[in-house]
């Protein structure tokens, strides 16, 4: 079993968005722009499934991509209301700050139990996404317009 070069992007970039998120919710001055919704809206609807599905799945061959989106949007919608429903139980409550700690812990969390599953499996066995790839796909499809 081969460890992790690098920390994979993908995680990466979950964690990144969801501490991005945590000012732009809670500063007063940042939390008028719009930039709140554009990192708030994945922070509820799509990130907390996906570093659960990455979690799951660290093998490439487990589920394809569009299976992972679907799922990550899928659970998501049900992991959010949970964690509301637990924190309705608590002394805490339903309000902004409890459910932003609550969801970016959730999500940390998984991410870095994801990287911890895939540092267990082999290399060429792992689930990665390799943005160059991707971008340079969508150069291409581009210039074929052309």
């Amino acid at each position: 079993m081969s460890t992790l070069k690098h920390f994979p992007n993908d995680l990466a970039l979950v964690i990144l968005v969801v501490l991005l998120c945590t000012p732009f919710v809670l500063i007063p001055p940042l939390n008028e722009t719009p930039v709140r919704i554009l990192l708030g809206l994945p922070l509820v609807l799509f990130l907390p499934g996906y570093a659960l599905i990455a979690t799951l799945f660290p093998r490439k061959d487990d589920l394809d991509a569009i299976e992972r989106i679907a799922l990550s949007f899928g659970l998501s919608i049900a992991i959010t209301p949970l964690l509301g429903l637990a924190l309705n139980y608590t002394p805490f409550g339903i309000r902004l700050l409890p459910v932003l700690i609550v969801l970016s812990v959730f999500t940390i969390s998984l991410a870095l139990g994801a990287y911890v599953r895939r540092s267990m499996i082999l290399e060429e066995e792992r689930f990665i996404i390799e943005f160059w790839m991707l971008f340079k796909s969508i150069k291409e499809s581009f210039n074929q317009l052309k």
